[in-house]
């Protein structure tokens, strides 16, 4: 799911995710393991190509600082080629609501309510029943 979310920010929003790609070019080791998994080859293709686009982009500079970096991705995102990455399906999120949401939410509120430096308790105040 985690790589699935990667892929869509980097297929759909690159140029707003320069430091997604600087963090992916910083681990990039993490990915070779799941190159072989036939589920996300494509996934990992896509992630792959990026990877490349920028390492080359970044042999090119001189300085390996953070700052110039991030320039030399945000640069190399103007200029990156929108059709080279396999699109998929958009993501679809579907919120299911637990059948007693009430015995999680409940005492979430009241441990918020009771430490509120908002509200003042006169005597002990106890959550227990």
């Amino acid at each position: 799911m985690l790589l699935e979310i990667i892929n869509s920010c980097l297929t759909h929003m690159l140029a707003y995710n320069p430091h997604l790609v600087y963090a992916l070019l910083h681990r990039r080791e993490l990915f070779p393991p799941y190159e072989a998994h036939p589920a996300l080859q494509d996934i990992i293709s896509n992630i792959n190509t990026v990877l490349s686009f920028f390492s080359l982009r970044l042999e090119q500079t001189d300085s390996c600082s953070v700052d110039l970096v991030l320039n030399a991705i945000t640069e190399g995102s103007r200029q990156w080629p929108r059709n080279s990455l396999k699109v998929f399906p958009d993501l679809r999120f579907k919120y299911v609501e637990e059948e007693n949401p009430d015995e999680f939410f409940v005492p979430y509120i009241w441990s918020l309510v009771a430490v509120s430096p908002v509200l003042c308790w006169q005597g002990r105040f106890s959550l227990s029943h």
